[in-house]
């Protein structure tokens, strides 16, 4: 710490911080506008100008200057106050006085400024600005007229999201923010450029003249996406989630969103949203009460272990143990799971027989920390853009090295120095294993592994593992896999991450005990920035796992539920806001299950594929309407409140569980948060949590780790047929499962399902960009666009699994790889 003096007032502050940051955490205001935590200092706005007695009184920006001891600095003397008002006159001199009709209003730095120093006249003239506004962004709108040249996201684009989609433009007066060629702006769509705009340069068009900023109420609350655990604010006006609202210390990613989170919120206030309750009667679903749906289903729900159940991971963990105590308690069945049964093994199986428990040995905050990244699948920036943001600004800014094995190429293979090794579909575990038998052979392995259970049977086990043989098996050099397994080994903290998720069927318990393996292997496993990542797909992902939501002591998983439904042994079906008719493996066997059933109960928040095939539909509210608890990959969980008063024609699916119970002769707890207290009694980690001790930033359930090394299994990959090529499924960069088709922002960018391939081979079939092409596997065939680029190497294919329209399940029955013919 350093000591030095503000406006006569004495004063403490970091030695690493600047003159600026010293005055903020002393709460000494400075104006300014290029600032952002998250940023590094750029000083091109000069409002943030003070005097240094020790500089002679000259004035300096304080965003650039660090802070010395003994300084003494003063921040508005009548000479600073005359500098920051010439600034102004000079910003507003080509800046359009558009503030009546400027969505920024009310929320604008300028306008603030403009305002705190009495700038109402202007001594110099000269022509405004006539820039084209750019309107071809289906997100964001962009008006250079209004630009300040802060450069904020200029730098937000390059610093954290990587992607540098902006940039400065000529030179002198003549100065813009543009893009590429001066074309319009096309890039990742998170809006982020939007949310460090200090002026109405940058818009959110879903927003557009939809509400002043001042008639916004503003609800903090957690997304309902991915499995990262964004926090974000939702701005509410009329009972309505009109947009999110940017805010720099919020969560441990700074305000920080992607598209979903930024732009996927449309589906609160859909117009296809369920209002009421639906019964079949005469074959058709017709409008019913409350009273008569649920009695219905509760009179089914008398059939023992002939009654199943599917719920999706974006349940709140206090409805997720009310639904378990239903069937478990109420029913008597233990046949229920989420996920379709397998996206969680990495978890539930690969974790508990590797670490001992079924949680990440690492969180989030240890990617920034780390030495090395080794991340599996570069999808992993897809499935949590977040937690690709962290890795950005790891290896961008702190030198972080990065290593990815994967079956393509992606953003993450683009950052500076990665590395990434492309392998053959399917064969990751072998890889792994090769980096396993590496370390052991040049003895790299750490000197408490030998006292790890299962060390010696580990040892015997990867004897035809070596990097030759898995060489060929993989289509790596064996050279690459010895220098990573060297290096991953060899660096003192290493962090190695992977995503799972339902179309993500390869990353199961053999990938997370490979990983495991070497966590263990190095003594990686319990030490900061070190360990594993692993990135559950949904937002409450971890919390079903938590909660012990998935097939146990003998229950039926979801696949099997499915097959016993086929064969009649499960009569009762219900299922809490999964749609496995688009997102479960092979459609023909899901529809012809969900057919025999002899009763089908969904609740929802739309009339999916599923919905339309139940007896009765329930409808149900969205996270913004609810209260309750979610729990994030790396096991912070966070309390979040309704944002929005939901329609009096729905229920939570915590209430549905409750007027269930009760019509079954049960007891419930009275409210989430007494239902939360039980969860502190009885799971692993989450004792003496309360919804009132989470406050807002919400706390982590510790994780107690019993290392054990386990021989992972290795599938037998796909031999490669001659005119066929390898189909692995995914996730699309703006789409998380099937929810997001019902946002509006991610359905702007990324509207259908497609095809992607290489260049090599579809110049091979003569298909160009946006053809028509038909698809076909063992179990189907269907049409999708093409999508060709060079990430994809030649004989492999990718599609993402989101789409209803263009059901990927339709030629996909849940092979890590799917041998297929593309034809135009």
């Amino acid at each position: 710490m350093v000591n030095l003096t503000i406006d006569d007032k004495q004063v403490t502050a970091p030695k690493d911080s600047t003159i600026y940051d010293a005055a903020k955490i002393n709460g000494i205001k400075i104006p300014i506008l290029c600032h952002d935590k998250k940023l590094k200092p750029f000083g091109a706005c000069r409002m943030c100008l003070v005097e240094v007695e020790q500089m002679k009184g000259r004035q300096i920006p304080a965003c650039t200057t660090p802070v010395t001891d003994g300084m003494i600095i003063r921040t508005a003397t009548p000479e600073i106050v005359k500098a920051r008002e010439l600034v102004l006159e000079l910003l507003l001199l080509n800046h359009p006085l558009d503030c009546p009709v400027c969505d920024k209003a009310g929320d604008c730095d300028l306008q603030n400024l403009t305002y705190d120093y009495k700038v109402d006249s202007n001594r110099f003239t000269d022509l405004k600005f006539q820039h084209e506004i750019d309107y071809n962004n289906p997100l964001i709108e962009r008006d250079m007229n209004r630009c300040v040249l802060c450069g904020k996201c200029v730098r937000i684009c390059d610093e954290i999201v990587g992607y540098g989609a902006l940039t400065f433009i000529d030179r002198g007066i003549e100065t813009k923010i543009g893009c590429e060629f001066e074309k319009g702006l096309n890039c990742e769509f998170c809006g982020s450029c939007i949310s460090v705009c200090p002026v109405g340069s940058l818009l959110a068009r879903p927003f557009k003249h939809k509400a002043r900023f001042w008639a916004l109420t503003k609800h903090d609350s957690v997304c309902g996406y991915c499995g990262t655990g964004c926090n974000l604010t939702l701005g509410v006006k009329d009972n309505k989630v009109l947009t999110t609202i940017y805010n720099e210390n919020q969560g441990f990613h700074k305000g920080q969103l992607c598209a979903r989170g930024r732009f996927g919120y449309q589906f609160i206030n859909s117009t296809k949203r369920l209002t009421t309750p639906l019964v079949r009667k005469n074959g058709a679903l017709t409008a019913s009460t409350w009273d008569e749906a649920l009695e219905l289903v509760a009179g089914r729900l008398k059939g023992g272990t002939a009654v199943a159940a599917l719920a999706t991971p974006r349940l709140t963990n206090e409805e997720f143990t009310l639904f378990k105590k239903l069937l478990v308690t109420n029913v008597g069945t233990k046949n229920f799971d989420h996920a379709g049964g397998y996206a969680h093994s990495a978890l539930t199986e690969g974790f508990v027989r590797s670490f001992g428990t079924s949680a990440s040995s690492a969180s989030i905050l240890d990617i920034q920390k780390s030495d090395l990244l080794l991340v599996i699948k570069t999808d992993a920036y897809e499935t949590h853009p977040v937690v690709g943001f962290e890795m950005n600004m790891a290896v961008k800014n702190k030198g972080v090295k990065l290593s990815i094995i994967s079956d393509k190429r992606g953003k993450l293979s683009r950052l500076p120095h990665a590395q990434t090794l492309v392998h053959l579909p399917g064969s990751e575990v072998a890889v792994l294993n090769a980096i396993a038998k590496t370390i052991l052979d040049e003895k790299l392995d750490h000197a408490s592994a030998a006292s790890v259970a299962g060390y010696a049977e580990l040892g015997q086990s990867l004897a035809g593992f070596s990097a030759e043989a898995v060489s060929a098996q993989s289509g790596l050099a064996a050279a690459d896999i010895k220098k990573l397994a060297v290096e991953y080994a060899s660096t003192e903290k290493a962090l190695i991450v992977f995503p799972i998720g339902q179309a993500y069927t390869g990353h199961n318990a053999d990938l997370a005990s490979a990983v495991a393996n070497l966590a263990i292997l190095t003594g990686k496993y319990d030490k900061e920035g070190c360990g594993v990542l692993c990135l559950s797909e949904k937002n409450n992902s971890q919390g079903a796992v938590d909660m012990g939501f998935y097939a146990q002591d003998g229950g039926l998983n979801a696949l099997q539920i499915l097959d016993a439904c086929a064969d009649g042994s499960v009569k009762t079906l219900l299922i809490a806001g999964e749609n496995p008719l688009t997102s479960y493996p092979d459609r023909a066997k899901v529809k012809a299950a969900l057919d025999a059933v002899e009763f089908l109960v969904v609740s929802e928040l739309f009339m999916t594929e599923t919905a339309a095939m139940a007896d009765v539909v329930l409808p149900v509210c969205s996270f913004a309407e609810k209260e309750g608890t979610f729990t994030s990959a790396d096991r912070r969980v966070q309390h979040f409140k309704s944002a929005i008063r939901k329609n009096t024609q729905i229920k939570s699916d915590y209430e549905v569980f409750t007027d269930l119970i009760v019509r079954l002769g049960g007891q419930t707890s009275a409210s989430p948060a007494v239902q939360f207290n039980e969860i502190a009694a009885n799971v692993s980690g989450y004792s003496e949590l309360t919804h009132i001790s989470l406050g807002s930033t919400g706390a982590f359930a510790p994780v107690a780790m019993k290392p054990a090394f386990v021989v992972p299994r290795v599938a037998v990959p796909a031999g490669v047929e001659a005119g066929k090529l390898a189909l692995v499924t995914g996730s699309a960069l703006y789409h998380n499962g099937t929810l997001s088709q019902y946002g509006e922002g991610p359905m702007h960018v990324c509207p259908e399902g497609y095809i992607e391939m290489s260049r090599a081979d579809a110049s091979a079939a003569k298909i160009v960009e946006n053809d028509v092409v038909t698809v076909t596997s063992p179990s189907g065939s269907m049409k999708l666009k093409a999508k060709v680029t060079p990430r994809m190497p030649a004989g492999v294919v990718f599609a993402p699994y989101h789409f209803s329209e263009a059901p990927i399940n339709t030629i996909w029955s849940g092979s890590p790889v799917t041998l297929v013919t593309v034809s135009k």
